[in-house]
C-alpha cells in the first residue's frame, strides 16, 4: 500500500514538474509602419514614425526595417537647332533614412526615358515636332536590413513612437543637343515597416496549483489501480 502511494505522489510530482515548466517562451512578431505622400525634392529629414516595441510582451531579439522609396518625374524640352536629335531624361534621386543621427539606409533609384525630337519648328511651345512634355515618369528601390545588436535595440523598446528622419536629393537631368532648352521637376516619397521578432512569455502557474494538480492526478492514478485490483479479486 504504501509502496504504491508513494509511487502515486511521485507520479503526481512528475506531473506538477511538467505543469511548472509549461510556461515557456513563444516566438512573436509584430509590425509596426509609416510612409509619406509625394514633396517636391529636395527633401531635409522629412519625419517617419513608427510604434516602439513594448516590453510588458516579452523579451525583445531582432528588429527588421524594410525602407522603400519612390520618385514621381515630369520633364519638358524644345529642341532649337536645326537637325533633330535624340534626348534622354534620367530620373535619379538620392534617398537616405536616419536614425538618432545614424545613417540606416542610403538608396539610389533612378531610371532612364530616351526620346528624339524633330529640328526647331520655331515655336517655344514644349510641343509640336521639336519639342515635347512627359508626365509619370517613376524609379524605385527598397532594401531591407535586420538588428540584433543590443544596444542598438533599446531605442525600439518603450512606450509612444520612434522618429526616422527621411531625406530625398534629386538628381535628375535632361540631356541632348547643345541648342536644347528643358526642365524636369523630380518629387519623392518614402515608406518604412518596422517589424519586432520576440520571445512571448506564458504565464507560469504557480507551484502550489501546480502541485495540486499533480496530487489529483496521482490520486486518480491510485484510486484507478486499486479499483482494478478489486475487479480481478472477484474472479
Amino acid at each position: 500500500m504504501n509502496s504504491k502511494f508513494f509511487q502515486a505522489l511521485a507520479t503526481a510530482t512528475t506531473f506538477a514538474g511538467i505543469v511548472a515548466t509549461s510556461g515557456v517562451a513563444n516566438a512573436a512578431s509584430l509590425t509596426s509602419s509609416s510612409s509619406t505622400g509625394f514633396g517636391l525634392t529636395n527633401i531635409i529629414d522629412s519625419p517617419l514614425s513608427v510604434q516602439k516595441f513594448d516590453a510588458s510582451l516579452g523579451t525583445l531579439k531582432s528588429v527588421k526595417i524594410e525602407f522603400a522609396g519612390d520618385l514621381l518625374g515630369t520633364a519638358r524640352f524644345e529642341n532649337l537647332s536645326p537637325s533633330s536629335t535624340p534626348v534622354t531624361v534620367n530620373l535619379a534621386s538620392n534617398l537616405g533614412l536616419k536614425l538618432n543621427n545614424q545613417s540606416l539606409f542610403a538608396l539610389n533609384p533612378q531610371n532612364s526615358f530616351n526620346y528624339q525630337v524633330g529640328a526647331s519648328d520655331g515655336t517655344l511651345d514644349f510641343g509640336g515636332t521639336s519639342g515635347q512634355s512627359v508626365t509619370g515618369l517613376s524609379a524605385s528601390q527598397s532594401d531591407t536590413k535586420t538588428y540584433t545588436d543590443s544596444q542598438f535595440l533599446q531605442s525600439f523598446i518603450g512606450g509612444g513612437n520612434l522618429e526616422f528622419l527621411f531625406s530625398a536629393l534629386a538628381q535628375s537631368g535632361v540631356t541632348g543637343s547643345g541648342n536644347m532648352i528643358s526642365s524636369i521637376t523630380t518629387e519623392a516619397k518614402a515608406a518604412i515597416k518596422v517589424t519586432y521578432d520576440y520571445d512571448e512569455l506564458k504565464s507560469v502557474p504557480e507551484p502550489s496549483a501546480a502541485l495540486g494538480l499533480g496530487l489529483i492526478a496521482g490520486i486518480g492514478m491510485l484510486s484507478k489501480s486499486k479499483k482494478t485490483r478489486l475487479k480481478m479479486s472477484t474472479f
